[in-house]
Parts: C-alpha cells; structure tokens; sequence
C-alpha cells in the first residue's frame, strides 16, 4: 500500500550547510538550504535550494547577526536532509494571471470534487518517494523545516531553526500547501482544483470531515490510520490541551442527552476563534507572531546557574532573545494538531513497532502523525487544517483589518523559500513573502470571501467574566490577601494549582503603541503537550476554571510535539497583548494600576518559567 511504503522509506545520514555572510539575516542569495526533498538519482538537483532574506545588521532587540552555519543534518537516515549536489537552476515566483481556484468547505463538497479529492491524493501517493512533489517528499519537507533538522551554528549545539514560532509560520505555510494544491490540480489535469479547508470554526464543520475517514482503510488515499480514534465522530475541541483527558469526547451529532455540554463546547470554541483573531489578534506582531532571530537561547544549564546567582545576589536573569508565536499559530492551530493526532499510548513507547517514528533526537515516537511536527504532514488531513489556518490568516487581512496582511519590515518581506513546482518536469521556485500576501497573487481565494456573518459566528462570541466580583486593581480581595510574590523559577505541572504573581505593573500606554504581556525564560520539554494559560484579576478559587470563554484570560503558551537532535529542553517565550483583556477588565490603558497575573499549567509533563511577567508597551 502506498501509505506503508511511506512508512518503509530506507534513510541514511545526509549532510548540507549554508554560510551567509556578516551583516545578513542567516540566508543570503549566494548560499543556499533545503527547501525541497532531494537525495535521489531520478532528481540529481533535489538539494540545498535557498531560504533568503535581504541583509540586516540586528534583530528588533538588537543581537548583531553575523556569519551563522546552518545545516540539516541527521545520523540515522536520508530523507528529509537532502544530499550536496550542484545547485538547480531556481527561477522566481511569477503571480497568476486569474483567479481559478475557490477553496471550500471539506463537509459541504460536492460528489464531483470529493471525487477528484481522492484521486489527486491518490495519484500523488502513487508517485515514487524520490519525485519530489510525491506524498512523502511532501511529508518530508515539512519534517525538515519542523522537527529541527536545521540548526544555527550546530558546532555550539545552538536553538534549530523552525519555521514555528515565529512571524515566518503564516507566509512559510501558505507557500508550503500552495504549491501542493498546484501539483494536485497537475496529477489530474485540472488547474481549478482547489485544497478544500476544514471548516472547524463553524459549528457545521467541527468535527473530522467525513470525505478524510469514509471507509476508514487504506483504499482511501485521503486517511490516516495514525489519528486518536476516540475522536473519529467527535466534537472538535479548540482548547484542547487545557481539556482533563479524564472527560470523555462530546459526540458530534447533537442529541437531547449530549445539548447542554454540545453547546456549552461549541460556545468555547467560538470563543476561542474570537479570542484569536479579533481580541487577542491587534496587530501583525500579535497575530502572526515576532521576529525571526538567529542569536541563540541561552541554554538550560545556563539559566539555571544564572537564577542561583540571583537568589544570592539580586542579579537579574537575561535570557537571549527569543521568538513567539502569534496568536494564528498557538491557539486553534496547535490544539487541532494534538487533539488529531494519534496519543502517546500507556506506558510509553519504546519501539518502532506499530507506526511509532524516529524523531530528530533518535528516539521513538509514539504520539503521531498530527500529534507531532515531525510527521504532521503524513496525514492528508493536515493540508486541510492549514487550509483553513490560511483561511483565518486570510479574514484577518481582509475583513478584520489586518495591517495589510503583515509586516512592512523588509527584512520579512523579502524573505523567500523555494519549493518545487510541475508534476512532469519538476523545477525549483524561488517565492518571497511579498509575493503571498493577497492570495489572488496565488490564483485562488475562498468561498465565503464576500459572504455576511452567518459564516463566521465568531465574530460576537466575546467573553464573559468569570470572577465579576474581582476588584479592578488585582483581582478579587481574597486572592489579593492571600497571594504572595512566588520565587523564580516557577515549575508548572499538570494538575497542580496555578502560579499567582500579584502587583504587576500596568504602565501608561504611549502613543502609537499597545500593551504587551510578556513571560520569557520558558523551559519545556518538546517531546509532551506544553501548554499553560496566562489569565488576570482571577479569583484564587476560580483560576482552573479560565478559558477563552473568560474575559479574565489572556493568552496561553502551547506547541505541538517535536523533538530535539540532542535531546534535553527547549526555551520559549510568549507575548500576549491585552489591551482588550485590561478594557473588559475597566483598566482602561492602565499607568496607575497594578494586576494579578496568574500562571495556569495545563501541560503533560511540565514546564518552568524562570523570569515573572511583565506588562510593556510594545
């Protein structure tokens, strides 16, 4: 079958690196990185193929960006690092002419494109693995952009480079699954076949499309044996990872015996989208996440020895900078990956056996294929749900006054990736990202582009209050008197209470700027679910119970499952701007207040902070 032959691909060490000059930003157009699945005699030009940017002297913080290695390189197999061979010939991104293609809905697809759906994928996984718009070099260039194969200076063992994280994940998966729509439409012969979206921001569309799990075998190209099945005809949940694993999925036919928890569900998850896109969304830096910087974190051990230091002698812990995510990425985006994904099962994982994967660290995996970064590709149904992903990046520039889709920052605009494009004479593309921010460039838009609210119920779903009887200066009295500054690091697990950090200063907004909350020094182990919530002026006794459907809440650290080449932690950090929490909370644009800030973990294992939060214009 054409889905375990993806499983048996035969791998071996492969090795390239890039060198870009002082004074650029890692990727310059004489060198040159993967951007496509290589290693294969039938396609000698399958390799190191440019990630560019134009020159810049520092990140938005200010670490100088000089010559920096980077290489995808790994011990144990080929694909998805692709051999040194002679650099193709890369030609550049050329807009289309027409808009042909109208993304739609995956549930309300009629017979005909359910029917070309099919055979597109179906065409594609019959490809042999070594043509590079195959379903496994598909897979693989994910992988490699995802679980770290790629690495800033690996000599110094340095923070790998992802395309997560930070303001490079909406333009970077918008040229990923463009060109994978276009070699769909080429297998079958079609230039107007459009990716269908998975419509899981509407009621209608919040459970698994049934066209991804008819006949559940692999006779269907579109499924993926490696999902949670508890989840099969479930209703999706968007605040997944927050959810006790303990409860039992609501089922996604609404019945009288299930309409009050149904409903309760789906209120959340419309909450959560609002949340999302329109409260916690102003402004690129808040929606598509922050700048891309090559400096390293300052590792583990580093830190730790550096938090001692301070307890002994009040010295403040600096961690490097380090990128967040936006709030397109770590909110719906991440939940549907973990809630899709297939679950660790009990006891671990030891062996291969049984579709389990060898991750960039070497070590087993067990919680795939959505469920973590390095094979989220392998499933068809993954393309879908960053269909839709684009979709709310889409919406967000068009219709809810996005700041012209983006950053006006050339150091983002001009940076490219290639990728491979003609099913039957395949050839490298240069894109930039200039060139994807109206998706009419790209020749297709989405089917409810001109439609009124009825398709977005979101729109209204504001939160609501948890703790009204909370005071507008920190919280509700009990939790104030009760509260007493924690000491840093701060461990948080799952299942234990939330962390309070009382007293936090809400500065004057000035001008032109807007209020950041901002926790750094994040410590997690990737291979588990991270997550936890950040929520203000909750009550102590109330604080397990915040959610998007809070008013009280304001953002959440999460990330999909990866793995490290060299094992241990990875570092974090996450910015929440709350200028709409401070307003519902009557906080107005703060400058003589001072706020709770409570830490919730909701996290599989566990994470630690080491810095407490701080509010800051931005």
């Amino acid at each position: 079958m054409p889905i375990q032959e993806d499983r048996r691909r035969q791998r071996r060490r492969r090795t390239v690196s890039c060198r870009a000059s002082a004074g650029g930003l890692l990727w310059l157009p004489r060198r040159h990185v993967l951007a496509g699945l290589g290693g294969v005699a039938a396609y000698p030009d399958l390799a190191s193929i440019a990630l560019e940017a134009s020159p810049v002297d520092t990140c938005r913080r200010g670490d100088k960006v000089t010559d920096k290695l980077v290489e995808c390189s790994d011990p144990t197999r080929g694909p998805p690092c692709p051999p040194p061979t002679p650099t193709p010939i890369v030609v550049d991104f050329q807009p289309e002419a027409t808009v042909k293609r109208v993304r739609r809905p995956a549930h309300l697809l009629d017979r005909e494109h359910k029917e070309k759906y099919r055979e597109a994928v179906g065409k594609m996984r019959a490809l042999p693995a070594t043509h590079p718009l195959s379903f496994a070099a598909q897979a693989a260039v994910h992988e490699a952009y995802c679980d770290g194969h790629y690495r800033y200076d690996p000599a110094e063992k340095n923070r790998p480079f992802d395309v997560h994280f930070s303001w490079i994940f909406a333009p970077w998966h918008r040229m990923y699954i463009y060109f994978y729509e276009k070699a769909l439409g080429q297998l079958i012969g079609d230039d107007t076949f459009a990716l269908p979206f998975w419509n899981w921001d509407a009621p209608a569309g919040m459970g698994i499309p049934a066209i991804f799990k008819d006949d559940d075998s692999f006779a269907n190209p579109l499924y993926d044996p490696y999902r949670d099945q508890t989840h099969r005809d479930a209703l999706i949940d968007l605040d997944y990872i927050h959810s006790p694993k303990d409860v039992p999925p609501i089922p996604f036919v609404r019945t009288p015996a299930t309409a009050a928890a149904y409903d309760e569900a789906v209120q959340k998850n419309l909450c959560t989208i609002y949340q999302q896109q329109i409260r916690g969304g102003k402004g690129a830096r808040a929606y598509l996440g922050e700048k891309l910087c090559s400096e390293a974190s300052v590792r583990v051990k580093e830190m730790n020895e550096r938090s001692r230091r301070r307890q002994e002698d009040g010295q403040q812990i600096k961690p490097n900078p380090t990128a967040s995510q936006g709030t397109l990425e770590r909110m719906a985006h991440t939940a549907v990956h973990v809630w899709v994904g297939r679950p660790d099962p009990k006891g671990g994982c030891a062996t291969l056996a049984g579709g389990a994967v060898l991750g960039h660290d070497g070590k087993p995996h067990c919680g795939n294929d959505m469920g973590f970064l390095g094979t989220a590709a392998r499933d068809p149904l993954f393309y879908s749900h960053h269909s839709n992903v684009d979709r709310m990046w889409h919406l967000w520039s068009t219709k809810l006054g996005g700041a012209a889709a983006g950053f006006d920052d050339p150091e983002w605009l001009d940076a490219s990736f290639v990728f491979y494009d003609g099913v039957e004479r395949p050839r490298p593309v240069r894109i930039r990202f200039r060139d994807v921010l109206d998706t009419r460039n790209l020749g297709y838009t989405y089917d409810d582009e001109e439609s009124e609210k009825a398709a977005l119920p979101w729109l209204d779903s504001r939160p609501t209050r948890l703790s009204p009887g909370g005071s507008k200066k920190g919280g509700s009295s009990s939790s104030r008197a009760a509260a007493a500054p924690p000491e840093f690091p701060v461990t948080l697990r799952g299942g234990d209470q939330a962390v309070a950090v009382p007293g936090v200063a809400v500065p004057a907004r000035e001008a032109g700027k807007e209020l950041v909350l901002v926790v750094e020094g994040i410590e997690y182990d990737p291979r588990t679910s991270n997550k936890f919530d950040v929520a203000i002026n909750v009550a102590g006794e109330d604080a397990l119970k915040v959610g998007p459907q809070c008013s009280e809440y304001a953002g959440s650290f999460s990330a999909v499952p990866s793995s490290k080449a060299d094992g241990g932690t990875l570092l974090g950090k996450v910015s929440l701007f709350v200028d709409g929490v401070l307003a519902d909370l009557g906080l107005g644009a703060g400058g003589n207040a001072t706020v709770d800030v409570v830490l919730v973990p909701r996290t599989a294992g566990e994470v630690k902070v080491f810095l407490p939060p701080t509010i800051q214009n931005a």
